[in-house]
């Protein structure tokens, strides 16, 4: 008689089960200031992409975490600056341990928490959960973050005030539905094309009740019914061709309009729109200061990819056995992101703008 794994596992190499989520939360527990710092954000977001806070909705942070005590380190810095332009800007840090991949390379923080292909992914949920326990808790600062797994909001979904879908995955069926779920606001990101139409149609979706297959905060296996998000929003990040100008914002506008989807939408200053160059950032981060103050109430946010230092470093290919101590401090693993300095310097100067235009 054959061995029924020659047929059902012939690929897989083992097996090992995940603490459950209630574990990690029981663990690393939300206190009740942090609780309200998630709940008034989520709603302060909802309100700005609903046009009804004329604040503008900030995201900024690295294009990924990779050092969970730079990670806590800048989200402090992050909430200083927040603190210095609040009456513009709701600023919300962005703090992403899960990355997409076009071909291969470096997951993310959960996936890979020590860059040397370990799958230690227990180590790197319990880090996420750890660096947001930090942010929200103790920094007082809203989160931001990217979910590509239907089973990590779960583990830490309680700590996040905002949302987005990529370019690559935006109009995957798993994420509609996923996100049709979720407690906060829901950006979705044109394709990697430049074209909206995915991101529209997933938005149209994501309003609808629905159900899948998911795990619960005890780690069984569940049908997952929801209700529906109507928070859902696009956020623009430019493709073969940059979308951030005044036409492309005036035709995303008229196409949300005419398939009844009524809120704002966020210019992601990176990517697409700088054409991959880091530097090119505040060139598109002040030409969309530039619309608002000219009229323009469509564009309620803005993203940037910042870390301490500028630039980008690269890893080896091949990471197993990599000595991490050999990064460089402060500088992105993957995309190139600006300085939190020149960042800093950005926001409050478009602060300022936007204080004297609207006064």
């Amino acid at each position: 008689m054959s061995d029924k794994n020659d047929v059902t596992d012939k690929r897989i190499k083992y097996y090992r089960a995940l603490p459950k989520p209630s574990e990690f939360i029981s663990r690393f527990p939300l206190n009740t200031s942090g609780r309200e710092v998630v709940r008034k954000t989520r709603d302060e977001i909802t309100a700005i992409i609903r046009r009804e806070d004329n604040r503008k909705l900030l995201i900024t942070g690295p294009c990924s975490i990779h050092d969970a005590d730079q990670a806590k380190e800048l989200a402090c810095k992050i909430a200083r600056l927040a603190d210095e332009v609040k009456d513009q800007f709701l600023v919300v840090g962005r703090f992403y341990f899960e990355k997409p991949r076009t071909v291969d390379g470096w997951k993310g923080l959960i996936y890979d928490p020590y860059i040397n292909n370990s799958g230690e992914i227990e180590k790197g949920l319990e880090l996420a959960r750890d660096i947001l326990i930090h942010v929200v808790n103790d920094c007082k600062l809203p989160a931001a973050t990217e979910f590509l797994n239907p089973f990590t909001p779960q583990y830490y979904s309680d700590l996040v005030s905002w949302t987005a879908v990529g370019a690559r995955t935006s109009e995957t069926q798993l994420y509609r539905e996923m996100m049709s779920g979720l407690s906060m606001p829901v950006g979705y990101k044109n394709s990697t094309r430049g074209d909206i139409d995915a991101a529209v149609n997933s938005l149209i979706a994501l309003k609808n009740e629905t159900c899948f297959i998911g795990i619960d905060q005890y780690g069984n296996a569940s049908v997952v019914a929801t209700t529906g998000n109507d928070t859902g929003h696009l956020v623009l990040r430019g493709g073969d061709l940059p979308n951030y100008d005044s036409s492309s914002i005036e035709y995303v506008q008229k196409v949300s309009l005419d398939r009844n989807l009524l809120n704002g939408c966020i210019v992601d200053c990176s990517h697409g729109n700088s054409a991959g160059d880091y530097k090119q950032q505040p060139v598109v981060f002040d030409n969309v200061i530039r619309q608002i103050c000219d009229g323009n109430d469509f564009v309620v946010g803005l993203m940037t990819e910042t870390n301490f230092r500028e630039g980008k470093q690269h890893l080896e290919k091949e990471l197993t056995g990599f000595d991490r101590s050999r990064l460089e401090w402060g500088v992105s693993i993957t995309d190139a992101c600006m300085s939190f300095d020149a960042t800093r310097d950005m926001v409050v100067r478009s602060a300022d703008i936007l204080r004297k235009h609207r006064s």
